[in-house]
């Protein structure tokens, strides 16, 4: 999309920012301005901005109301345990996680057809027993 002027930051340029300074992803004020004043000047970016803004606040007002699961009990008390031993100072455990995917579809009227929530969690455990002359592991 452009609108055929020429500005000092092009509207391909801004178009492209649009979700970063939706976000707050943009820090340098020097950027932020140049995309102000390019929406000061460009009526169909400044549209594109807002239908964007629009389109985030509906997201988020359908997932707030929507999304109610929670993470298994399994979950919080593994990340409980790994909190107290990390407190304690033992770094010898090894946890890793491995994918979040949240799929939702939504009709144009801005209600919920399906949704779906996959939380995959790997984790790998160990605790080796330094001080044992085997160095035999503990489970």
């Amino acid at each position: 999309m452009s609108c055929g002027n020429q500005h000092e930051t092009p509207c391909n340029e801004v178009l492209n920012s649009v979700a970063l300074l939706i976000d707050g992803e943009i820090h340098e004020v020097s950027q932020i301005h140049s995309i102000e004043v390019h929406f000061e000047e460009c009526s169909p970016c400044r549209e594109e901005m807002e239908h964007e803004r629009l389109m985030h606040r509906m997201l988020h007002e359908m997932l707030t109301r929507s999304c109610h699961e929670s993470a298994p009990q399994e979950l919080h008390d593994q990340i409980a345990r790994q909190i107290a031993v990390l407190k304690q100072g033992a770094p010898d455990f090894v946890t890793e996680y491995r994918r979040t995917e949240i799929s939702i579809q939504v009709d144009e009227f801005g209600n919920i057809e399906h949704h779906e929530i996959t939380i995959e969690a790997n984790w790998i455990q160990e605790r080796v027993d330094l001080k044992s002359p085997e160095g035999q592991r503990e489970d």
